[in-house]
C-alpha cells in the first residue's frame, strides 16, 4: 500500500463520522490535510480524540470552518490549499445531508433545494473550483473521491430528494472520470449502506421543526423497501461503522490502485446483494 505521506488533501466534511475517521487515517499516514466543516463543536471533539489517540501523528491539519452551500466559504478552503501548498493531490467530498425520508408529495421546495445543493450541486462547484490544481498532475494521478450512497443505486432507500441527489452525484463522478482521465485525474465513489454516523443528528439540527423521519416515508422506504436501518430479521444490529467507509476511501486514493477510475465501491455489508 502506497503512503499518503506529504500528499496535500482537501477533505470536506471531517468533523464527525466517516469524514473524521478518514481524517485520522490520513494524519496517521502523514498527509498534509486541509479540512472543511461547519460544525466547530464536533470538530473540537474530533481534535481532542486525535490528540489523545495519536498525539505523535506525522500529518498536518489546517481547518476552515464554513457552510458548504456558500461559494465564499468554499473558495476560502480552496484558496488556503493554493496559497499554502500550490497544489492539490486529493479532494474528498464527504459532506452529505438526509431528506428525513420524505416522499415527493411531502418534499417542499426548501427541503428539495437544500438536499440537492449539499449532496450534488456543491460537490460539483467544489470539484470544478479545484480542477486547476488537480488536472495535469505531476507523477501519480490526482484523486477525487465522492461519498455517494446506496440511495444512488436504488429508488427504495430514502426520500425523493436524497435518492435523486445521490443518483445525480454518481453521474457527475462518472462524467468527471471519463473527461479527465486523459489529464491524470482519477475520480471514484464510495457508496455507504447503513453506517453509524451523526448524519441523522445533523438533519435534526438543520430541521428542528420537522419530524426526524416522515411516517409515510418510513413505511415506504424502511419497511416496504427492506432498509430496516441496518437490522436483520431478528433485530440484530448489522450497521457498519465510519471506519469501514474510511478504509474504502483510503483504498481508492492509494497510488498502487492507479487503474481504478470511474468506479464505485459499495460498502453495505451485503444489503444491496439481494
Amino acid at each position: 500500500m502506497a503512503s499518503q505521506k506529504d500528499k496535500v488533501t482537501l477533505i470536506l466534511g471531517c468533523a464527525s463520522g466517516m469524514g473524521a475517521a478518514t481524517l485520522k487515517m490520513l494524519l496517521a499516514d502523514g498527509a498534509k490535510v486541509v479540512g472543511f466543516d461547519n460544525n466547530e463543536e464536533n470538530m473540537a471533539e474530533t481534535l481532542e480524540e486525535i490528540a489523545d489517540e495519536m498525539p505523535d501523528h506525522p500529518g498536518t491539519l489546517d481547518m476552515v470552518y464554513g457552510d458548504i452551500t456558500s461559494a465564499e466559504d468554499r473558495k476560502r478552503a480552496l484558496d488556503l490549499v493554493a496559497e499554502k501548498y500550490g497544489k492539490l493531490d486529493t479532494l474528498l467530498y464527504v459532506v452529505g445531508v438526509l431528506d428525513l425520508m420524505c416522499p415527493a408529495h411531502k418534499t417542499d421546495d426548501e427541503l428539495w433545494q437544500y438536499v440537492m445543493d449539499v449532496n450534488c450541486n456543491d460537490c460539483f462547484y467544489t470539484v470544478r473550483g479545484a480542477l486547476p490544481m488537480l488536472l495535469d498532475h505531476e507523477g501519480p494521478a490526482a484523486n477525487v473521491v465522492i461519498v455517494g450512497s446506496v440511495g444512488g443505486l436504488y429508488g427504495s432507500t430514502a426520500g425523493a430528494a436524497y435518492v435523486t441527489s445521490k443518483h445525480a452525484v454518481l453521474g457527475l463522478a462518472r462524467n468527471l472520470a471519463w473527461s479527465y482521465h486523459w489529464r491524470n485525474l482519477r475520480v471514484n465513489v464510495v457508496n455507504p449502506g447503513a453506517i453509524m454516523t451523526g448524519i441523522l443528528g445533523n438533519a435534526m439540527e438543520k430541521w428542528p421543526d420537522r419530524d426526524v423521519m416522515d411516517d409515510e416515508g418510513n413505511d415506504l422506504y424502511n419497511v416496504r423497501g427492506g432498509v430496516a436501518l441496518g437490522v436483520d430479521a431478528e433485530g440484530n444490529n448489522m450497521m457498519g461503522d465510519a471506519e469501514d467507509i474510511a478504509r474504502a476511501i483510503m483504498f481508492l486514493i492509494d497510488d498502487d490502485n492507479k487503474y481504478v477510475n470511474g468506479e464505485q465501491i459499495t460498502v453495505d455489508g451485503g444489503w444491496t446483494s439481494f
